[in-house]
């Protein structure tokens, strides 16, 4: 009977436990400080982990964390980065405004990485606009012939409007 007893005292203190450490939603919407419209597609994660969401098309979101609170990081392209202490809150709310930096010279590679141009390891040329206005050609593909080195321009036929191919 004392076995009997003692097991059940034991659920109890473990289910207790559990409860304790139930998480819980959070909650809200988010939008741009510029103009006050939805953002979707936001990153909104748990700072720590890899708990975390996206945002719907009316920048509404839902994420589950622990009932002692947590922050919350959201981040997207363009955006300035912010991270919120949930606290006690289960709407949270945020208003994001945009990142405003200036780039300096940037080179886009084939390859997809984009870094500065004096650490590349190969070869870079670059064509300003005023070449191409300078030139006397109609097309624009055409008035970069002969300006850079190891690409060829030909033109499919000698009619107006005639697509050039690009080697």
């Amino acid at each position: 009977m004392r076995k009997i007893l003692l097991f059940y005292c034991l659920c109890i203190f473990a289910s207790i436990g559990n409860v304790y450490a139930q998480d819980r939603s959070v909650s809200g919407n988010i939008t741009s400080q510029e103009d006050g419209s939805a953002l979707p597609g936001v990153n909104v994660v748990l700072k720590g982990t890899a708990t975390g969401t996206v945002t719907d098309v009316n920048g509404g979101y839902t994420l589950s964390v622990p009932s002692s609170g947590g922050t919350l990081i959201f981040s997207f392209i363009g955006l300035i980065t912010q991270e919120i202490e949930v606290g006690q809150r289960n709407v949270l709310d945020v208003s994001m405004a945009n990142d405003v930096t200036q780039l300096g010279e940037v080179v886009v590679t084939a390859i997809g990485i984009a870094q500065e141009k004096r650490s590349l390891g190969y070869a870079v040329q670059s064509v300003k606009s005023s070449d191409l206005v300078n030139s006397r050609e109609s097309n624009v593909v055409n008035s970069l012939a002969g300006k850079i080195a190891g690409v060829q321009i030909n033109s499919s036929g000698g009619q107006a409007g005639s697509s050039s191919r690009i080697i």
